[in-house]
């Protein structure tokens, strides 16, 4: 399953969109169901602390696939462990 490239680009990587897409609704119209409000927490915390901690991971993974320092930044950002995992597993190309 997570040699898949299918996996990848049409579950894993949209999933991540979607992620995005459900924290950009929560401000633009705030939440007012209590547990959907603390899903929306989580999920920004996640999000906004974990994608940027990743680039720990992500840089030196783009670099030796020969990508630039400001598309792997963007990449991870957008779809986090979702792009640069199987770029390191070799499921991806650039």
């Amino acid at each position: 399953m997570f040699n898949n490239k299918l996996f990848w680009t049409i579950f894993m990587m949209p999933g991540a969109i979607l992620g995005w897409l459900f924290i950009i609704f929560g401000l633009l119209y705030p939440i007012e169901n209590e547990l959907l409000r603390k899903i929306w927490i989580i999920i920004v915390c996640i999000w906004c602390i974990g994608h940027p901690l990743e680039l720990i991971l992500s840089i030196p993974i783009g670099k030796k696939a020969g990508i630039s320092t400001g598309t792997v930044f963007l990449k991870t950002m957008l779809f986090g462990f979702t792009w640069w995992l199987p770029l390191k597993l070799g499921v991806l190309d650039k």
